[in-house]
């Protein structure tokens, strides 16, 4: 059974063993329109590269791991650590849709109906007569046209007011738009990506997003890669558990970049995203947080696109991501005291499956800053 928390005000976040999603409570239901989206080649996230969601690499990378295939390791690591290369092109505002029209084609199929309609009801022998209603047939099925053609352009004034409408509201970084259309965007793509919260910062008065995301496990990272022979023959060698942990903070790292980019593509007028990200635990039982930080647009789009993206996920980080051992294991963020209170209430309650929604929203329903997206985050630790 899907368990619901509520993290913002108006906005649940329910997590179950298919992922995470978001939804409004208390307001209009919203649903994502695509309103200014740019159509590139289907299965193609460039036009050029195929896209493969965040659920089918983990799915592929194990299937891989089980089977020994070098090829396919090889492959799959590469595409874990270059999601931020995937291109995400910004929305535009909409073209207006042009009116439809009658082709030529159709209105002589309307006056040939005309005809056939009006000349049985007049002799053949009577040739004025059928002159006659020959003209008042094709008078009829120009007029017939003519409305055709007005009915059309009325419709397509509606549904240029209503792309405007749409188009607005996601400018203007509506909050319901924003997070309707991040849920849409990030539904199709299958990313692992939820939107709980949008609004704008009342100090800087700069736009903003939180999103919630889930990332793989530690395990997704094989013990086994590929390798060189000392003959110089390509073969699977075993990693020691300091490369392993280099290329899992190196997905990471890409992962978060790509999501950022992909927020800031849909919610135009976002100049910051309030990124959490969170992973299965060892033993499988809830998720913990192990990234939270902000990305702004500014360092997103204008850093060079072959950059390692790891400094700036350690750069961006508002709570240190936390290594241990000579490793560098990457573990789950440490939480404030009051916060991992309001965790251990949150975990009885969802054990005793009597969790008080209304309660939860009354301590955690904060506005988005990434240190209210600590709260957030941390609240999922047991919910799975």
């Amino acid at each position: 059974m899907d368990l619901l928390l509520r993290v913002a005000p108006e906005v649940r976040l329910s997590s179950s063993t298919s992922g995470l999603r978001a939804s409004l409570e208390g307001a209009t239901v919203r649903v994502g329109t695509g309103v200014g989206s740019r159509t590139l080649s289907p299965g193609t996230a460039d036009g050029n590269a195929v896209h493969h969601s965040l659920t089918e690499l983990e799915t592929r990378a194990r299937q891989a791991q089980e089977s020994g295939d070098l090829h396919a390791l090889g492959s799959i690591e590469e595409a874990f650590g270059s999601l931020h290369l995937e291109h995400h092109p910004p929305r535009r505002r909409p073209e207006p849709p042009e009116p439809a029209t009658i082709s030529a084609k159709e209105r002589s199929l309307l006056q040939r109906k005309a005809f056939r309609a009006a000349l049985p009801q007049v002799s053949v022998f009577r040739r004025v007569a059928r002159t006659k209603a020959r003209a008042i047939a094709e008078t009829e099925a120009d007029s017939f046209s003519h409305t055709l053609d007005l009915a059309h352009t009325v419709i397509a004034q509606h549904r240029a007011a209503a792309l405007d409408d749409q188009w607005n509201d996601l400018a203007d970084h509506d909050r319901c738009a924003v997070i309707a259309e991040l849920e849409a965007e990030f539904e199709s793509a299958a990313c692992g990506c939820t939107c709980v919260d949008a609004g704008w910062e009342p100090d800087t008065s700069r736009g903003y997003v939180t999103i919630v995301s889930r990332y793989p496990g530690f395990d997704i990272v094989a013990e086994r890669g590929p390798g060189v022979s000392s003959s110089g023959r390509r073969m699977l060698r075993r990693r020691t558990r300091a490369e392993r942990n280099s290329l899992y903070l190196s997905g990471l790292a890409s992962f978060a970049l790509a999501a950022a980019r992909r927020a800031i593509s849909v919610a135009v007028a976002a100049d910051d995203v309030h990124l959490v990200i969170v992973r299965p635990t060892e033993d499988g039982s809830g998720l913990e947080p192990i990234y939270v930080g902000t990305l702004s647009r500014e360092a997103v789009t204008l850093r060079p696109s072959l950059a390692d993206p790891v400094p700036l996920l350690l750069g961006s980080a508002v709570r240190p991501l936390q290594f241990e051992g000579p490793a560098h294991d990457l573990v789950a963020v440490a939480p404030d005291g009051d916060v991992m209170d309001i965790v251990r209430l949150c975990a009885e309650a969802i054990a005793l499956e009597s969790i008080d929604l209304e309660a939860v929203g009354d301590v955690g329903g904060v506005g988005g800053g990434p240190d209210d997206a600590v709260v957030q985050a941390a609240s999922l630790q047991d919910v799975d």
